[in-house]
């Protein structure tokens, strides 16, 4: 707020002074040609010629309004006597020789209040058209990131009574169960529905323990961003794998942790050792007062459940990534790629529930016999 106080003012300031110069400029230069004009039409000779003071009074009533032509108009009229008055001529009375010399002073001051006074009432309305226009823009501004707040908030709103709506007892019992029997082939929309039923969270992602580092292994939003892993330097990774405490942004203190990132994320325990952490499930795109009042404790048995699939979640994840890596060169996916992704698994991925094999219908593993010296006999 200081920066903002103290900078403020420097570009008005700056704008009212360069104004003012160039006023100055345009004075001294309109004066200057008609000073000029002047006294070339002097040298001329010229009988009778308009007075080329006319000139700046007239444009710069024109272009500034009232203020600058009254200023031109007084200017005019010490150019015009700055020598001395003309002197007076032998038919002359007193009051024909003051209107003489004070005819054309008198002449350019009432120019510059009609042409001024036009002049600044255009200028004090363009001006409040102008302000007009940017308070409208600033409201049509706030209008729409109320607008885009308020779809944001209607598609929560909407997704949170769909899963209040059929999140029963039975459907949570079902989704749990089918989740449990969950093959390679429908665990993740199995996976996304029991987290829609259970938290109403449409938007999660789930972490697994490798080599002292949180690596995503699924995540239930399309992203084309790749997921960066959380590393021990993170201070989520001291809370959650150290501490194994769950983080919500309803807290300041957790929400300074969890940033923009999520707004939930908890620790995924073994369930033969809970003081064993294996991973971590975090939930995002969900507003703290959009959330149902329970759902620390919602987030606690999806922890739980999702923890017992976390070694089958990370063998989807590699099968996956082994998949596109060999679609990417042309060739078809080679069955070997399916077995060494299994066996990359580490024990304490696997060890909360036992991995799935491959669907019936994947091609067969095909084992290459190693070539055997020729001085070996091979039995058939």
């Amino acid at each position: 707020m200081s920066e903002t106080t103290e900078q403020g003012p420097v570009p008005a300031r700056q704008s009212r002074w360069s104004s003012i110069l160039r006023v100055v400029f345009e004075f001294g230069l309109l004066f200057g040609v008609a000073l000029l004009t002047r006294q070339l039409l002097v040298a001329a000779n010229v009988g009778s010629y308009p007075n080329p003071l006319w000139l700046p009074v007239i444009v710069l009533s024109l272009q500034h309004g009232l203020a600058a032509g009254l200023a031109a108009a007084i200017v005019a009229t010490g150019l015009q006597y700055w020598e001395g008055l003309p002197p007076a001529l032998m038919s002359d009375d007193m009051y024909a020789y003051i209107g003489r010399i004070a005819a054309e002073p008198i002449g350019w001051t009432c120019v510059a209040l009609l042409i001024g006074h036009i002049r600044s009432r255009q200028i004090a309305n363009h001006a409040q058209l102008e302000a007009e226009l940017a308070e409208q823009g600033r409201q049509s501004a706030a209008v729409a990131d109320l607008c885009v707040d308020l779809r944001g908030r209607t598609e929560m709103l909407e997704r949170h009574i769909a899963a209040a709506g059929r999140a029963s007892d039975i459907d949570v019992a079902e989704a749990v169960s089918e989740l449990s029997r969950a093959s390679f082939d429908d665990l993740a929309p199995r996976l996304t529905r029991f987290m829609i039923l259970l938290t109403g969270a449409v938007e999660f992602s789930v972490y697994a323990l490798r080599d002292d580092e949180l690596k995503p292994a699924f995540r239930s939003h399309d992203d084309h961003r790749p997921a960066a892993a959380v590393t021990r330097e993170d201070p989520i990774h001291a809370a959650i794998v150290a501490e194994r405490r769950t983080l919500s942004s309803a807290r300041a203190a957790d929400g300074a942790v969890l940033g923009d990132r999520w707004v939930l994320a908890g620790p995924l325990l073994d369930g033969n050792a809970p003081d064993r952490v294996i991973g971590m499930l975090a939930i995002g795109d969900v507003a703290p007062a959009d959330q149902p009042q329970d759902i620390e404790r919602r987030f606690a048995l999806a922890a739980s459940e999702v923890a017992r699939l976390v070694g089958r979640i990370a063998v989807l994840d590699s099968w996956q990534a082994a998949a596109a890596a060999s679609r990417s060169n042309g060739h078809a996916a080679e069955p070997a790629a399916t077995a060494s992704a299994v066996d990359a698994v580490e024990p304490e991925a696997t060890a909360p529930a036992a991995v799935v094999p491959p669907p019936a219908e994947s091609p067969p593993v095909q084992r290459i016999r190693p070539t055997l010296p020729d001085n070996e006999l091979t039995l058939q």
